[in-house]
C-alpha cells in the first residue's frame, strides 16, 4: 500500500516518509543572536539556546517551555530575540509534525523580517511556502514560486539561502520523479553545509535523511542504508545523535528493507524507530512508522498483522493531523481486510480514502489505489467488480493524459505571450524615448531633425527584428502545436492510435447497415488483450511489460494492411479496425493477428525470451441479420467474447457470428442479456523456450 499512497506523497514533496524533515530543512531558526545592550537580550539569548539544546533531546519539553515563555521574547522585546524565538517555534513544530503551526510562523516570520527590512530572513521564511504548496501536491506552484525567490534572492549571496533552495529543489523534483536531478541539489546542499558549518538550518542531518529518502524513492536502498550507516559512523565519539535525528534514521532503514524485500531486517528497524519516538512523544514519527509496518506485512501476506499495525497508526496520525497518514493507513487497513476476505469491511476503509483524494484533487492517486483496488478484487473471484474498477481508472487515466497536455499547452502559450508581452514594452520604452528627447530638445530642431532621422532608423531595424523573431516564434508555436496534435491522436509508449483518436475516426463514418450479408465486405472491431501481462510485470518489473507492449503494437501494426488501424485501447488492451473484411476473411484475419503475436517470444534487453500471447475478440458491422448495432455496442460486444476466450484457456480468439435468444432492439442492454453464437479461431503456431 506504501506505493500507492507514498507514490502520491512523493508527489507532494516526498512526504513519505519525511514531510516534516523537508520543512525543518527550511529556516527553522538563526545563529545565535549577538549580545544586545542589555542584561534582558543577554538572558533571552541564553534561554533561547537552552532550550534549543533541550529540543535536540525532548522536543515535546522543549516546545511546551518555548510555548509557556512566549511573552517573553515577543511584544516589545528586540528583533533579533524575536526572530530567534519564531525561528526555533518553527524548527520545534516542524521537527514534531505539526505542519499546520510551522507554515503559520512561517507568516509571523515574514511579517516580522519585511517590517525590519531584512531581505535575508524574508527569504527564508518564504521557501516555508514552497514547502506548504508542495505539501498541498502542487509541485508546479511550487517550482513557480521557487523560481520567482531564487531569482529573488539569490543576489543576496548567503550560503543559508542557497543551501536551503538547494534542498526546495530537491523536494520539488523527488517528488516528480526526476531523481538524477533532485540528488544534484541534495549534493550541493550537503556541500554547502559542510563547507559553512556555522549555518542554522538546514541541518547536516535533515540533507543526509532526505538523500537517504532519495534513494528509497529511486529503487536504490543499497545507497540508502549506506547513507544512514555513514552519518552513525561519522557521528560516532561525539554527541549522541537526536532522538528525532536517530528515529527517523531506523524508520528510513526500514523502508530500504522493505524495498529490498528483507522483511525480518526491516520489522526490527521499525521497531527500534517506533520504540524512541513513543519514548521521546514524537507522535508524528511513530504514525508513520506504524503506517509503513502495516505496508510491510501486506508485503508479506499478512494480513492480520497488516490490520494490527494500521489500526495502531489511525489514532496517533489523526492526533498529528495529517491527512496523507491518514489516507495511507485507511487505505492499508482496506487492503489488509481485502486479504482476509473481508470486502465489505475494506471496501469503506478503501472508498473512502479514494473519496477524499478525489475531493484534494489527487487523481493520481486515485488512479493507483484503484489500481491495487481491482488485483485484489480479481483474486478474489470479483471479476466483475474488478472490471468496473479496471474501467473507472482508465477513464482516470485518460482525463490526466488531457490535463497534462492542456498544461503543456497553456505553458507554451504564455511563454509566447511573455515574449510578446516584452516586446511590445521595449517598443513603447523606445517610443516614449523618442518623446522625451523632442521635449527636451525643442530649440535644437535641426539638430533634432537629424537625430529624430537616425533613431527613426534604428527603431525600424530594432521592429524589424522582433518582426523576425516574432514570426520564428510563431512558425516554433506551430511545430509544437502539430507535435501537440499528433500526441493527442497517440499512445505515448507504443506510438499507436489511442482510443480519443478512434472515437474521432468513429463520429466521421457512415452508419452501418442494419443487416449484413455473407460474402459482404464489412468492418470488422477485433480487441485482444495480452494474457498474463500483469504476470510479465509482476516477475520481470514493469519495464519488461513497457517492452511487450512496444513490441506487440509493433507485430500488430507489421501483420495488418496499411489501410487498418491498430490502436492502443488501455492497459494491456489493443483494438484492430478493419474495413473491407467478408465473412470468410474474418477468422483468417483473427488468426494471422494471433499468429504474429505468439509466433515469436520477446526479448528483453537482458536477453531473457518471454513467450507472449494474447486473447481475442472480433465482431463485425454490419452485425448479420437483426437490428442495427452501433460501433461502441460492437466493441461491448468484442469484450464479452474476449472475456469467454480468457475464460477457455486464452491464448485463441472468438468471432461474434449472431445472438441467441428472443429478438430485442439493438441497444446495448439488450444485448447484452442475450447469449453469443461464436466462432473459435486457434493461432496454429506457437513459440515455446526449448526445455
Amino acid at each position: 500500500m506504501t506505493s500507492i499512497l507514498l507514490s502520491r506523497q512523493a508527489r507532494r514533496g516526498a512526504r513519505s516518509p519525511l514531510p516534516a524533515m523537508l520543512l525543518a530543512l527550511v529556516c527553522a531558526g538563526m545563529a545565535p543572536c549577538a549580545v544586545g545592550a542589555g542584561d534582558a537580550v543577554l538572558g533571552a539569548d541564553l534561554r533561547l539556546r537552552e532550550l534549543t539544546r533541550l529540543a535536540e533531546r525532548s522536543n515535546p519539553q522543549a516546545r511546551a517551555l518555548l510555548l509557556q515563555e512566549a511573552p517573553r521574547f515577543t511584544g516589545s522585546a528586540p528583533y533579533a530575540v524575536q526572530l530567534q524565538f519564531l525561528r526555533l517555534l518553527r524548527r520545534i513544530h516542524s521537527d514534531a509534525g505539526q505542519l499546520g503551526e510551522a507554515y503559520a510562523v512561517d507568516e509571523r516570520l515574514i511579517k516580522l523580517a519585511s517590517a525590519a527590512r531584512d531581505p535575508l530572513q524574508v527569504a527564508l521564511a518564504s521557501l516555508g511556502r514552497v514547502h506548504k504548496r508542495l505539501n498541498d501536491n502542487d509541485p508546479a506552484a511550487a517550482m513557480a514560486l521557487l523560481e520567482s525567490l531564487n531569482s529573488q534572492y539569490r543576489e543576496l549571496g548567503k550560503p543559508e539561502f542557497e543551501a536551503n533552495a538547494e534542498v526546495a529543489y530537491g523536494a520539488i523534483y523527488n517528488t516528480t520523479g526526476q531523481h538524477d536531478r533532485a540528488l544534484g541539489h541534495y549534493l550541493r546542499a550537503l556541500e554547502l553545509v559542510q563547507r559553512n558549518a556555522a549555518l542554522w538550518s538546514p541541518r547536516e542531518a535533515d540533507v543526509r535523511l532526505a538523500l537517504a529518502r532519495l534513494y528509497v524513492n529511486s529503487d536504490n536502498s543499497a545507497k540508502a542504508l549506506e547513507t544512514t550507516r555513514t552519518y552513525r559512523e561519522a557521528r560516532a565519539g561525539q554527541n549522541a545523535i537526536p532522538p528525532r535525528v536517530e528515529a527517523l534514521m531506523h524508520f528510513m532503514d526500514g523502508r530500504a528493507y522493505v524495498s529490498l524485500n528483507q522483511l525480518a531486517q526491516a520489522h526490527a528497524a521499525f521497531n527500534r524507530a517506533l520504540a524512541l519516538a513513543r519514548r521521546h512523544e514524537l507522535r508524528w514519527i511513530e504514525a508513520n512508522v506504524l503506517g509503513n509496518v502495516s505496508d510491510a506485512w501486506l508485503r508479506a501476506q499478512r494480513f492480520v498483522e497488516a490490520e494490527r499495525a494500521a489500526r495502531a497508526a489511525l489514532a496517533p496520525s489523526e492526533e498529528v493531523k495529517d491527512q496523507s497518514i491518514i489516507q495511507m493507513v485507511n487505505a492499508n487497513l482496506g487492503f489488509a481486510l481485502f486479504g482476509q476476505g473481508r470486502m465489505a469491511e475494506g471496501t469503506v476503509y478503501i472508498d473512502r480514502t479514494t473519496e477524499e483524494l478525489r475531493k484534494a484533487g489527487a487523481m493520481l492517486a486515485v488512479s493507483n489505489i484503484l489500481a491495487e483496488k481491482s488485483e485484489a478484487l480479481e483474486r478474489a473471484g470479483l471479476h466483475r467488480q474488478a472490471l468496473q474498477t479496471v474501467r473507472e481508472r482508465e477513464k482516470i487515466q485518460e482525463t490526466l493524459s488531457v490535463e497534462r497536455r492542456n498544461k503543456a499547452f497553456a505553458a507554451l502559450q504564455e511563454q509566447f505571450n511573455a515574449k510578446q508581452r516584452g516586446a511590445q514594452i521595449e517598443r513603447l520604452r523606445q517610443e516614449n524615448a523618442v518623446k522625451d528627447a523632442e521635449l527636451r530638445n525643442r530649440n535644437l530642431r535641426t539638430a533634432l531633425a537629424s537625430l529624430g532621422a537616425l533613431l527613426a532608423l534604428v527603431l525600424c531595424g530594432f521592429v524589424y527584428m522582433l518582426y523576425r523573431k516574432s514570426q520564428a516564434t510563431g512558425r516554433r508555436l506551430a511545430e509544437l502545436n502539430a507535435e501537440l496534435a499528433h500526441r493527442s491522436a497517440h499512445d505515448p509508449l507504443t506510438g499507436l492510435f489511442n482510443r480519443r483518436s478512434f472515437v474521432e475516426r468513429m463520429r466521421e463514418q457512415p452508419a452501418a447497415g442494419a443487416a449484413g450479408v455473407a460474402g459482404v465486405a464489412a468492418d470488422c472491431f477485433t480487441l485482444l488483450d495480452i494474457d498474463h501481462f500483469k504476470r510479465i510485470n509482476d516477475r520481470y518489473g514493469h519495464a519488461a511489460g513497457d517492452t511487450v507492449l512496444v513490441e506487440v503494437g509493433r507485430r500488430l501494426n507489421d501483420v495488418v494492411r496499411g489501410s487498418d488501424m491498430v490502436l492502443r485501447w488501455g492497459g494491456e488492451e489493443f483494438l484492430v479496425y478493419s474495413q473491407g473484411v467478408n465473412q470468410a476473411q474474418r477468422p483468417l484475419l483473427v488468426q494471422r493477428i494471433l499468429n504474429a503475436i505468439a509466433a515469436a517470444p520477446v526479448v528483453l534487453e537482458d536477453g531473457t525470451a518471454l513467450a507472449v500471447s494474447a486473447t481475442a475478440g472480433a465482431v463485425s458491422l454490419p452485425f448479420g441479420a437483426g437490428p442495427a448495432f452501433g460501433w461502441e455496442q460492437a466493441i461491448a460486444l468484442a469484450d464479452r467474447a474476449l472475456y469467454k476466450g480468457k475464460e477457455a484457456g486464452r491464448n485463441r480468439g472468438f468471432i461474434v457470428e449472431g445472438l441467441e435468444g428472443p429478438q430485442a432492439d439493438a441497444s446495448c442492454g439488450a444485448a447484452g442479456e442475450r447469449e453469443l453464437r461464436l466462432q473459435l479461431v486457434l493461432p496454429d503456431m506457437h513459440w515455446q523456450p526449448a526445455r
